[in-house]
């Protein structure tokens, strides 16, 4: 795999990490409400989950290559449609898009803190989707077991990361004072990125059926 691919899957994995939702909401809430230790567990927890969804992404996506290669370009024009559709959701996200989260949640040790940030990120099937959408993009029958399980250590990394950075974020008033008037212009960024991947990776699915057909 090149550099160039690595940087795609970070710079695409990132911009995922960052879409808000019930995720960010809980672990927020978790380092808001407890501390930021508490946090980190949380997010490490979600990292994990992270990694096992990337990972059984990735191990179906080469199982459905090797019985089936035809239906990989299909895959991969599916996936880059529905990468589309998370940078539209991004760019223009309102307020009635936020998650409200049971503020009854209270954890009371570490490993609950854990467990509900592995919870959280496990059942949520939008997870698997967003991966099979994006893995599909660079996948092919000559990746070492290495690279498989690099590329899902990597989201995986992204994701604890990011929100080990959110759960430091909580504490730090002038990180607040900068997202909130600034909130749109942010996701508009993020979900920019995200749709321009998205169109390119749509143009070399059509560049495919062109020359194969």
């Amino acid at each position: 795999m090149s550099v160039f691919e690595w940087f795609t899957i970070f710079l695409v994995c990132s911009v995922g990490a960052m879409i808000p939702g019930p995720s960010l909401i809980i672990i927020l809430y978790i380092a808001n409400s407890k501390n930021f230790i508490s946090g980190v567990i949380a997010s490490l927890g979600h990292g994990i989950g992270i990694f096992i969804y990337a990972l059984v992404s990735i191990f179906s996506i080469s199982f459905i290559i090797e019985i089936a290669p035809f239906t990989f370009p299909i895959i991969q024009f599916i996936g880059a449609i529905f990468l589309i559709y998370i940078g539209y959701k991004i760019i223009f996200i309102n307020s009635s898009d936020e998650i409200k989260v049971d503020q009854k949640i209270i954890t009371q040790s570490l490993l609950e803190n854990f467990l509900l940030g592995l919870t959280t990120s496990l059942i949520n099937p939008k997870v698997i989707i967003f991966f099979t959408s994006i893995f599909s993009q660079f996948l092919n029958d000559n990746y070492s077991l290495y690279t498989k399980v690099g590329m899902a250590f990597l989201a995986g990394i992204i994701d604890t990361t990011w929100y080990v950075l959110a759960s430091y974020s909580v504490n730090l008033k002038s990180i607040k004072n900068f997202i909130k008037p600034n909130k749109k212009l942010i996701f508009f960024i993020l979900g920019s990125i995200l749709l321009i991947f998205s169109i390119y990776l749509i143009y070399r699915s059509m560049i495919y059926f062109l020359i194969t057909n």
